[in-house]
């Protein structure tokens, strides 16, 4: 639970919900510049968990005492980080400076990394288009055969990489749906080039993780 209660109404517009498919939980986000970095979250495969409005850090400006909320908790597999969400022109005015210092040292106080990411780092396209689209797909349950026939269909090619469309039409061959496939892409069993769009001719390789952590549809 966040420890600020977000306003789920008022001025602002673009507060809404995300559903987690890799912590299970539901976080509110208050822009959708948040929610777009939601989006990364659930699909990096070194954060291990993450949450919104984490904890409150109290500190004295000018004499007066200020609580203030970072917007996101992320851990990572080798480090925790607390994470402001700004726009690009709120960090280039010199508005916040003050609070980041404050932040930065508070937060490692704690124990904590604090890192500030901006639209033109979550909003790199086509990177944040492909992860949107995959992410729809990752409730989509991954079977040891789907694996497996991913395997056999690339040895059959004798090819280190094959085109997304072929090995979706090899495995609708199979009566599987061409979701799974997205399903992989997604949980990384399949990888590819993040930054270039992902259509039919995107080159698809096997990762070869053979114990990679797949969570099924609830």
């Amino acid at each position: 639970m966040p420890v600020r209660k977000i306003p789920r109404y008022g001025a602002q517009k673009n507060i809404g919900k995300f559903f987690s498919v890799k912590t299970g939980l539901v976080a509110w986000y208050e822009s959708l510049l948040e929610r777009d970095k939601m989006y990364l979250l659930d699909f990096d495969p070194l954060v291990t968990f993450w949450r919104e409005q984490p904890l409150r850090i109290r500190y004295v400006l000018n004499g007066k005492t200020h609580f203030y909320t970072p917007d996101l908790e992320v851990h990572r597999n080798s480090r925790k980080q607390l994470v402001e969400v700004k726009s690009q022109n709120q960090v280039d005015s010199g508005k916040f400076d003050g609070l980041f210092r404050i932040a930065t040292s508070a937060s490692q106080d704690e124990g904590y990394e604090f890192v500030v990411v901006t639209d033109q780092l979550i909003r790199q396209q086509p990177r944040l288009d492909n992860v949107k689209k995959l992410w729809k797909y990752a409730r989509t349950s991954i079977l040891p055969q789907h694996q497996l026939l991913c395997r056999q269909f690339f040895q059959e090619k004798e090819s280190e990489q094959v085109e997304l469309g072929d090995l979706i039409a090899f495995f609708k061959s199979k009566g599987v749906a061409a979701q799974v496939v997205y399903s992989m892409l997604f949980w990384g069993v399949l990888d590819f080039d993040l930054t270039q769009p992902l259509d039919q001719f995107t080159s698809i390789t096997l990762t070869g993780l053979a114990a990679v952590r797949i969570r099924k549809a609830s």
